[in-house]
């Protein structure tokens, strides 16, 4: 059996010791926070970038460095047959596009996906593609699997507006109305495209529109489900207990890192399911 590499970016949301126990190889991607270009988990922390959110600095996140993706490729076939790479959905990054190009010039031993994928459920695939390549499935094979049968959906609910206003979500009138009102927006990743899913009177209103949104219509038995939150474990506790009565399923709880956090700020809960690919 080939030895397999492992690689996703930063993006899913997964720290330093959960990658080397998960065995997956992390490409880092900049932060720039107010003009000042930092890496995410080598140079600024999480709690770095939600000092600089709650002071209303400018925060932005950008793809993953061309010459980095590629000594990481050169760097993992020394000692890998071949590198698997699942990058942030290619609706919300130029870095899937990129990186199938760059592949090209690999003889077939980088196979990238065009992935639908963001945050933690990433990772949740990743685990997927290990059992199945233990299973003696091809790169290609797995690649055509996730593009065919893998699926994402998950639900937003910001506290604040501020971050999303910051970077462009919503317009500052939408804003100001949305304060006034006190409207929650619920934000739907569908497709590896963010979109408005709904807007909803008070957060309580939000987190059972969320609920009822990401388990509808489907069987619980045939997905993984998932709270995420933005430095906020109490209301992550609460929120994981509400989906598990819903479900009547397991629920695992992540929280969001630098780059997804610099989009949704503190606060945010996410409800999510990723849907088991058989094999």
């Amino acid at each position: 059996m080939k030895k397999v590499a492992l690689m996703i970016d930063s993006s899913a949301d997964i720290t330093k010791e959960k990658a080397k126990e998960l065995n997956l190889h992390v490409l880092r991607m900049p932060v720039i926070v107010d003009g000042k270009e930092y890496m995410e988990a080598e140079t600024i922390t999480d709690e770095q970038v939600l000092e600089a959110l709650e002071a209303q600095k400018s925060v932005k996140t950008a793809q993953p460095i061309v010459g980095d993706m590629i000594r990481m490729w050169d760097d993992l076939l020394k000692t890998h047959d071949e590198v698997f790479y699942l990058p942030l959905s290619n609706a919300l990054s130029g870095t899937n596009k990129t990186a199938i190009t760059l592949a090209k010039n690999y003889e077939g031993k980088v196979t990238v996906v065009q992935s639908e994928f963001v945050c933690y459920p990433t990772v949740i695939m990743m685990q997927m593609v290990k059992e199945m390549i233990e299973k003696g499935y091809t790169c290609a094979q797995i690649k055509e699997k996730i593009e065919t049968e893998g699926e994402l959906l998950a639900v937003l609910i910001p506290e604040k507006l501020d971050t999303l206003k910051a970077g462009g979500r919503i317009s500052p009138a939408v804003a100001a109305i949305a304060g006034l009102l006190k409207i929650v927006p619920l934000l739907n990743i569908r497709h590896g495209a963010i979109d408005l899913e709904d807007k909803v009177r008070t957060l309580k209103k939000a987190y059972q529109k969320g609920i009822e949104v990401v388990t509808k219509d489907v069987n619980p038995e045939d997905y993984i489900w998932m709270v995420i939150d933005a430095f906020d474990p109490k209301k992550s506790e609460d929120c994981k207990k509400m989906l598990e009565e819903a479900i009547g399923q397991p629920v695992q709880q992540h929280s969001f890192k630098t780059v997804i956090l610099s989009h949704v700020g503190k606060g945010t809960i996410g409800f999510g399911r990723v849907k088991k690919i058989e094999y």
